[in-house]
């Protein structure tokens, strides 16, 4: 067995989480491509000059409302099936708009999204009119066609004064079990002034998250002709993908590569979109999303307990930790422990499972082989107090691995070479 260790932990360094995905991209390319065509400047522009008309859309404005309105009316022409997702967090209030494309095959699935609000007296042509756009034509186009898993059109409204609309949606989709693989966040998409800006999008990437940017990197390789490349780079918290990566799904945020000096101000107008780049950031986000939505999934496993944003003593979830306005020091969604609580975990897989291992910082510390797949949170070598990250990892008789992860604060003295054990 600790011969065998490095070469276990080799392999675990390079999975993505929660799903075992292969990087190809072979599906329905003809079909993809002919969607791809129907992107055009003038549909893109449609929708966005829409939202400049209104004007800007500051979180509780009439403005930020009857962009809402505009949003739901254009989702529900597409044939969509569209609801208001109405919050309330840190003194404001808004609502989501959220606009379903149903899978056929199963309950996973696969997010695109955009934020519609604006800072005070700003249109918001490229923050994130820009991003809005694109959720919107992507979602005309695809509504016409049929996919695997279920893809949701989301626009935000509290982007801007904390990300509280993608917040309180996250977590409300997280108490309800939805099984989201992937989250694909468009904030600020609208812009280039250079030659190579024009031809690169950036994607804000977190450990857990690097199969998206990868397979998005394959995407917009397989579809060259659209003239993107991908650029990852380390994760920024202030976008509406982080709630989703607090509550445990895996999410990235795409944004141009040239620096914009107008964000968050009235000189945010679209007379500083290139329409051009719009238009190919548009056409990559639609293969992007028709890829993933009829990618296999081989395997997936997820932590059922202990429970995302709860206080826990021992098995007991005594009350939700509400963390909604501090979005800046990142503890949204983060479960406190005191005393060891069983973690159990959920394996979704098309082969029989092997085995489910389970870490603490992604250092091993034991392993089921049996369902349910269960397991005493403690430590190794010490007890493991304070901040940890809580990592498993199930395998399949085929070789497929899936990870899922969760960020836990503990007080426990319990730990498996304890004298006293």
């Amino acid at each position: 067995m600790k011969l065998g260790m490095p070469i276990l932990f080799l392999c675990l360094m390079i999975l993505p989480s929660q799903i075992s995905l292969s990087h190809d991209v072979n599906i329905q390319s003809n079909e993809i491509n002919e969607m791809i065509d129907e992107i055009n400047e003038s549909l893109v522009f449609y929708y966005h000059n829409a939202l400049m008309e209104i004007g800007p859309r500051y979180t509780g404005s009439e403005n930020c409302s009857k962009a809402a309105e505009y949003i739901y009316n254009e989702f529900k022409k597409m044939g969509l099936w569209v609801r208001y997702d109405e919050w309330e967090c840190g003194g404001f209030e808004g609502k989501n708009v959220v606009a379903t494309l149903n899978g056929s095959s199963d309950n996973k699935i696969f997010i695109m999204s955009a934020h519609y609000d604006t800072t005070p007296g700003s249109l918001g042509a490229d923050d994130d009119g820009s991003g809005v756009a694109a959720v919107m034509a992507c979602a005309k186009i695809m509504s016409q066609h049929g996919f695997d898993h279920t893809i949701k059109f989301i626009t935000f409204s509290g982007e801007e004064v904390g990300t509280y609309g993608s917040f309180n949606y996250a977590k409300d989709a997280y108490e309800r079990g939805e099984n989201i693989v992937a989250v694909i966040d468009a904030d600020m998409v609208g812009y280039a002034d250079t030659a190579k800006g024009g031809k690169i999008l950036r994607v804000f990437e977190t450990e857990r998250s690097k199969w998206i940017s990868s397979f998005s990197a394959n995407v917009s390789k397989k579809y060259g002709e659209i003239g993107i490349s991908i650029q990852p780079v380390p994760n920024y918290r202030g976008a509406d993908h982080q709630a989703f990566l607090d509550y445990g799904y895996d999410a990235v945020f795409f944004a141009h590569y040239d620096g914009y000096p107008w964000g968050n101000s009235p000189d945010d107008t679209p007379d500083h979109i290139n329409h051009t780049y719009q238009v190919k950031a548009t056409k990559f986000f639609l293969a992007l999303m028709a890829e993933l939505a009829n990618k296999p999934i081989d395997i997936q496993v997820i932590i059922k307990s202990p429970m995302e944003g709860f206080f826990y003593l021992f098995d007991h979830p005594l009350f939700p930790i509400s963390m909604g306005r501090l979005w800046y020091v990142g503890l949204r969604g983060t479960t406190i422990l005191l005393g060891s609580s069983i973690a159990s975990v959920d394996v979704i897989s098309k082969e029989e499972v092997e085995y489910v291992i389970f870490c603490i910082d992604n250092e091993f510390v034991s392993w089921d082989r049996k369902p349910p797949y269960e397991w005493k949170i403690e430590g190794k070598y010490t007890p493991p107090i304070g901040k940890h990250r809580l990592v498993v990892y199930a395998y399949d008789t085929n070789g497929n691995i899936a990870k899922d992860e969760m960020d836990i604060i503990i007080f426990t003295l319990s730990y498996q070479y304890a004298p006293w054990n």
